[in-house]
């Protein structure tokens, strides 16, 4: 009985174990991009039904035990759309081809220290720039230039066309009237510091003209340094609400960049080169003279010169001779991925060769980066990102100018029938300006060079996770060094240095910066249920900032000496900068089932800048988000598939500038004696930051799976405590101080609406509109309005004034009595605006036949006026292109204000009005653009294998950038600042250098 009981159990051991092997089965197979062909590194590949899962290697390949016999593996992968895929023992061996996502819903967002969240659940207009967006269809000089027309709310300019930079950022408009405006970059946990240096040219050119000269030496922003093709992502905290976790040096925005990392598996190498022309973006033209108007314009010499040019039939084109040149760029970037298990490595190296489009201007970088990743054990990981950077820019000698010295100033003054070119090595004289441009170009140096290393360290600590607690140490620390030395040149034998006292004139300035920061925090994440989780977190912070500037001027030159010593005589002057920053930040986030999600937190900072260095100033921030379409009556059978609504709330600080709670000391020497006197501007004991409090609100919504989702966003944001400078009675013994006083508001709506209008096996089009709008007006002003930039209202002047906008252009206007003429009075009224009416951008991706991508983007800013002084100049010098012509009209009671009539010529016209009318300078700033346009041709999978196991994909292809404009502003460019960076006055055109339009070819391979 025993016996005939074990053989029947034996046998339902036998039979069950029998079912058991039929009813399982492995999956083989690979994932791979559906557009390139690709394979993808770290695929999720799940099955619900077993709750096992795997991801894909380094070759895209995947293997799973499937305990069924068939299963629907869900795949998914960041970027791309999920896709539900049937397998069975059957159907085992499978090519998976995933779509990418335009919605990106479960795109990681690093939205700041250690903050993360998905896409899906953010509740923060936050916009997210990937590699393929950065560098995807063209090169581009410098990071800022890159991100041209990507972000929504972002208002970046070109100050000038020299080659290196020159950039200005602002995001939701003016946030500031005499603080930093431009955002806070943040690159792998580093602080970096992006100061504009002034190279020291207003010693000769006295643009400044006693004023401040760090906005009108055209210095190179530093973020100019770092290496696009580097960058993993960027985003972008546009306002208070979303960047207020980084406090009192957040108003501006926050910049966070991460660079790429390494993967596990054996090495992969990428290679690539870009080989480019520049030309000049537009020609001016030059006014075509006859003898009577050589004469009217240059007098009895004149003519004498235009009919000695005639008899020999030469006539020049100074653009082509200053702006001609075809300048080379050349590209040249390798990378390779590496590691194992618990180490990777990510290396890089760059060198990059841009000429300019006038001699002797051109860009030069070297970069070398070196990013390791290591897990020491399962609870202990380390991340070290370096970077290495060598910079030369050579920037000419272009801008405002008050002595007649630059490029753009001795052209003005150069008609066509003169000659300036040299013979046998000597340069003529100008005959009628203090240079010879041709002269000055060849003979001078302005060279800016630039050592930096950039490195940071992250490590994290688990310090327990069991049952849905998890909490973890992270320290994060920083080091951005760079030294930067300009050296200038003016030797003794150009034309305005003979006359001068002191022939020859050596400038040169040196920079040392150091900038350190540091945060310890916490971050604990609870599962209070299945479907509530609750992550704190909480942390302190350190920033230092040690800047060291030395200028020196040497005048009487000796010789060929080049050394600052070896000069006549000598002038120096310092400035040394030091700021110490301690913070601390604690966070509350709870997310219900991806549905509700709340955030919390609190950053309270305290500085050495601020009046009392002791004092905690505190900067909340709270937001919401609703993900509707979590909801359990979503039943997801319409065209919309995601749906969320949200709304948030933060402050944010601005430091004051260094130095304005000190009343500051100068040298005297009185009789031969030295000593230290007392200036005009008394400090201010009780200075604090100003302080910006934004509301923002929107919604993003996803439709008819993923094709079409719309983002949009509405704000306003106050800035109180305004940091304005006020004049003072004399029996003080001071003329200005510092102090907080006045409001300043901004209101707008950004909007982004993704497509994918079509997706098939032989066309994947994706489009992307980009639209911002914001309107700002100074709410509160305790002192009368002031001006702010520019050259006075007769030629056209930023004024800030209470209840107007805080970019409102005013300048001269004839005023009408009640019958509409001309009354005899002038007045000073608003005649245009700095700030855009709107922005738009069209960015285009489509992938053809798989192997062919064709990218744009064209973008359009309505509006925003440009004060045109270059054409003033020309007018003033007779030389203008369009002098002779008689297009140009004004209103009736203009031209009986200035005696002018229709025949009057167009030169004449502005002229004349020149202390009657400042309209003729205030000019629209509109335009349509085509940013970037690249055309590329990936070298098809199956041709690759033929030439070599070894390679992974060949790629060329060929772009361009600013390829046309489309504007009715009358010179180079609309986009343009002679005072650089300056928070307000920007827009304004003192004979720049020309900007530019760039054509590449491209070639890449991966191995």
């Amino acid at each position: 009985m025993i016996k005939k009981n074990t053989k029947y159990l034996l046998g339902v051991v036998f039979l069950l174990l029998s079912q058991s092997a039929v009813a399982q089965f492995t999956v083989e197979g690979t994932v791979i991009d559906a557009q390139s062909g690709q394979a993808l590194v770290g695929v999720n590949i799940y099955d619900p039904g077993s709750e096992q899962g795997t991801t894909t290697n380094t070759e895209g390949f995947f293997s799973l035990e499937i305990p069924a016999q068939s299963a629907t593996l869900r795949i998914t992968y960041v970027g791309y759309n999920q896709k539900n895929v049937e397998v069975s023992a059957d159907n085992n061996e499978i090519t998976i081809e995933l779509q990418k996502s335009v919605a990106n819903l479960d795109e990681v967002v690093v939205t700041g220290l250690a903050s993360s969240v998905q896409r899906e659940n953010l509740a923060n207009a936050v916009s997210s720039v990937d590699s393929e967006q950065l560098t995807g269809t063209t090169s581009s000089q410098t990071l800022s230039s890159s991100l041209y027309g990507k972000v929504a709310g972002a208002n970046i300019t070109s100050n000038t066309g020299a080659p290196g930079g020159g950039m200005s950022v602002k995001l939701r408009g003016v946030t500031t009237i005499n603080g930093s405006s431009e955002p806070l970059y943040i690159i792998d946990g580093i602080y970096l510091n992006n100061d504009a240096i002034a190279n020291g040219s207003n010693a000769v050119t006295q643009a400044a003209a006693g004023g401040s000269s760090s906005n009108q030496d055209n210095p190179v922003n530093r973020v100019a340094d770092l290496n696009p093709d580097e960058i993993q992502s960027i985003e972008v905290l546009k306002g208070a609400s979303a960047a207020a976790i980084y406090g009192q040096r957040a108003s501006g925005g926050v910049v966070i960049i991460t660079t790429k990392r390494g993967s596990g598996g054996k090495a992969q190498f990428s290679a690539s080169q870009s080989i480019g022309l520049t030309t000049i973006q537009k020609k001016l033209g030059q006014r075509q003279f006859t003898e009577a108007t050589a004469e009217s314009a240059f007098g009895p010499k004149g003519k004498a010169l235009f009919n000695e040019a005639k008899s020999s039939n030469r006539f020049l084109d100074y653009e082509e001779l200053m702006y001609g040149q075809e300048g080379v760029l050349s590209k040249t970037q390798i990378s390779s991925s590496f590691g194992n298990e618990s180490t990777s490595f990510y290396v890089s190296g760059m060198l990059q060769n841009d000429e300019g489009i006038i001699k002797t201007t051109g860009y030069e970088k070297q970069s070398i980066r070196a990013n390791v990743d290591h897990q020491f054990t399962e609870k202990f990981n380390v991340s070290v990102s370096s970077n290495y950077i060598h910079s030369e820019s050579r920037r000419g000698l272009t801008g405002n100018d008050n002595t007649g010295t630059t490029f753009g100033v001795s052209m003005v003054a150069t008609p066509n029938f003169i000659d300036l070119r040299p013979e046998n090595g000597v340069y003529p004289a100008h005959p009628f300006n203090t240079a010879n441009q041709l002269q000055t170009r060849d003979l001078f140096s302005n060279s800016e060079n630039v050592n930096r290393v950039l490195t940071s360290v992250k490590a994290e600590y688990d310090i327990f996770q069991k049952d849905g607690n998890y909490l973890a140490l992270q320290f994060q620390g920083g080091v951005d060094f760079f030294s930067q030395n300009n050296k200038l040149i003016f030797p003794s034998d150009l034309q305005f240095e003979r006359i001068s006292a002191q022939p020859g004139t050596l400038v040169e300035t040196n920079t040392n910066n150091l900038n350190t920061n540091t945060s310890l925090m916490l971050i604990h994440t609870f599962s209070l249920s299945e479907n509530a989780t609750l992550v704190s977190q909480g942390g302190y912070t350190s920033f230092n900032n040690d800047q060291n500037t030395i200028s020196t001027v040497g005048r009487g030159i000796l010789g060929t000496q080049t050394n600052v010593d070896q000069t006549v005589s000598v002038s120096n002057n310092q400035t040394r900068i030091y700021q110490r920053d301690r913070g601390f930040f604690i966070q509350e986030e709870f997310n219900y089932n991806d549905t509700y999600i709340t955030t919390v937190g609190l950053r309270g900072d305290k500085s050495d800048r601020n009046g009392n260095v002791n004092e905690i100033f505190y900067y909340p921030k709270a937001s919401f988000a609703w993900n509707i379409s979590n909801m359990d009556f979503w039943e997801g059978n319409g065209p919309i598939d995601n749906l969320k609504l949200r709304t948030a709330y933060g402050q944010t600080g601005n430091l004051s500038t260094f130095g304005a709670k000190f009343t500051s000391l100068g040298p005297s020497n009185i009789g031969g004696s030295g000593g230290i006197l007392i200036t005009n501007t008394r400090g201010t004991d009780d200075i604090q930051p100003e302080r910006q409090k934004e509301l923002e609100a929107g919604f993003d919504i996803s439709a008819w799976g993923g094709t079409a989702n719309l983002s949009v966003t509405v704000y306003q944001k106050n800035i109180s405590e305004l940091l304005l400078q006020r004049e003072l009675e004399p029996s003080t013994g001071f003329s200005f101080e510092s102090f907080n006083g006045g409001g300043l508001r901004n209101r707008g709506i950004e909007a982004s609406l993704d497509l994918t209008p079509v997706r098939n096996n032989n066309l994947n089009w994706n489009s992307t509109f980009t639209f911002s709008k914001n309107v700002s007006e100074v709410t509160d002003l305790s002192v009368p309005a002031f001006d702010v930039g520019g050259f006075g209202t007769s030629l056209g002047v930023y004024r800030v004034e209470e209840g107007k906008s805080a970019t409102q252009i005013v300048g001269l206007d004839p005023v009408k009595d009640s019958n509409g003429n001309f009354s005899g009075d002038i007045t000073t009224k608003k005649l245009g605006d700095g700030e855009p009416n709107f922005q738009l951008s069209w960015y285009n991706q489509l992938n053809i036949l798989k192997n062919v991508d064709f990218s744009f983007m064209l973008h359009w800013k309505k509006g925003g006026d440009v004060i045109n002084l270059t054409e003033l100049l020309s007018d003033l010098n007779g030389t203008t292109a369009d002098y002779d012509d008689t297009d140009l009209t004004f209103p009736d009671f203009v031209n009986e204000a200035g005696g002018i009539t229709d025949d009057t010529k167009n030169g004449v016209k502005r002229a004349s009005l020149l202390g009657v009318t400042t309209r003729q300078f205030v000019q629209d700033g509109s335009y349509l653009r085509m940013r970037e346009i690249g055309l590329y041709y990936n070298v098809p999978t199956q041709m690759i294998e033929g030439i070599s196991s070894a390679l992974r994909g060949i790629r060329f292809g060929v772009s361009a950038t600013n390829l046309f404009t489309i504007s009715p502003y009358r010179s180079y460019d609309p986009e343009v600042s002679n005072f650089g960076n300056q928070p307000i006055a920007q827009g304004i055109e003192v004979t720049p250098y020309p900007s530019t339009k760039q054509y590449y070819f491209h070639f890449n391979i991966d191995f």
